[in-house]
């Protein structure tokens, strides 16, 4: 098969949907598949050893956001020869566009949206009001038309559909739910009480770092709280470091030392009030850690019984609750890591999700 993939987010810019779509570009290529992957134009890219294009930037919208130019024009002599283009994520300019090149008749492959997060409505109540009006704007009206013009949307989300299908009008048979997938075996297993509960991601509103101080006064005086990341409130996480002394904050680190991190940790917390399916939920699983998360997203999919908890939208106390729970009871927490590592190595792992994504492609190209 012949797959050409946008991707609004490349290496060195690592997002979740980013490593989602260089790991399945990964597999296809690793199965003679043909992959080619637009990016926007960014200084270091990496190619990571894939066909990598790169797309002009005009300029990053709210310093981000890539709003390109030149995008048919740089891959219309490469359509007559792709069975299907993958789109990753739905908040991006450059995805609106070819939807819009399909829907005019410029592009006659079949378009798949691969959905990653961040339509759901509770996102918005931790944005500021320049982030929240954009969301707003954008929601109803670029993501209208993407989500109305692509041939299939492959969520990894399975909650997320209803909301797809209600307020947007997409016909259900017209999103397929899979969930998000990591190499398990690369994940060492925590082996010992390390007395450590850990959060990774972007220090970001919607992340609820400001629940920062909740978790801090939930947690042992003598377990460290350690935050992987870095991000616009960066100073607001320093600030609390010089009010606690248990908490430490690393800052942005590769892959490899956020999967060390995670080995060396014994829980991990995501307030995030919103997700699609959180990457770093199935890397804690993979590396036998337990989950206390809130309700968003895939998370009551991603933490089934006993291998975490999921806490009901947005309920603080019970989430200090049950994260204190689980430090004063240490066998717990081995309990349920080993049931989350063996949950990951039956349903999160590439060799069970690329058959699935396989499944629905084959079956699109087909038609």
């Amino acid at each position: 098969m012949k797959v050409l993939i946008l991707c609004p987010d490349w290496f060195p810019n690592v997002s979740g949907f980013t490593i989602s779509c260089y790991q399945f570009a990964k597999e296809l290529a690793k199965r003679a598949n043909e992959v080619t992957i637009v990016v926007p134009k960014t200084k270091e890219l990496k190619k990571k050893n894939l066909s990598i294009i790169q797309v002009p930037v005009i300029t990053r919208i709210l310093g981000r956001t890539p709003f390109v130019w030149g995008l048919y024009n740089l891959i219309r002599n490469r359509l007559k020869d792709v069975d299907v283009i993958l789109l990753y994520s739905y908040m991006f300019d450059m995805n609106v566009r070819v939807a819009f090149y399909k829907w005019i008749g410029l592009i006659k492959n079949p378009v798949v949206l691969m959905y990653r997060g961040s339509l759901e409505p509770e996102i918005k109540k931790s944005l500021s009001f320049p982030l929240r009006v954009a969301k707003t704007v954008y929601d109803n009206t670029l993501a209208w038309f993407l989500f109305k013009h692509v041939d299939l949307i492959i969520s990894n989300s399975g909650p997320t559909i209803e909301l797809i299908e209600k307020k947007y009008g997409v016909n259900k048979k017209r999103i397929k739910y899979i969930k998000n997938a990591l190499y398990v075996e690369k994940f060492k297993v925590r082996e010992k009480l390390n007395k450590r509960v850990v959060f990774v991601g972007r220090l970001v509103e919607n992340k609820g770092v400001n629940l920062f101080k909740d978790i801090l006064g939930a947690i042992p005086s003598d377990w460290e709280f350690l935050v992987v990341g870095d991000g616009p409130l960066m100073g607001f996480v320093e600030g609390l470091s010089l009010k606690f002394n248990n908490l430490k904050l690393i800052g942005r680190v590769d892959e490899n030392k956020v999967h060390e991190y995670l080995s060396n940790s014994d829980v991990l917390v995501l307030p995030s009030f919103g997700e699609g399916s959180p990457r770093v939920v199935l890397e804690a699983s993979a590396s036998g850690l337990p989950s206390v998360a809130f309700d968003v997203g895939d998370v009551s999919n991603i933490i089934p019984l006993n291998t975490g908890f999921v806490i009901e939208n947005f309920n603080v106390d019970k989430f200090c609750s049950k994260l204190k729970f689980l430090t004063s009871h240490p066998e717990k927490i081995t309990q349920f890591g080993k049931k989350a590592r063996s949950f990951a190595e039956k349903e999160l792992d590439w060799s069970v999700v690329y058959e699935k994504m396989m499944l629905e492609l084959r079956g699109l190209v087909k038609a």
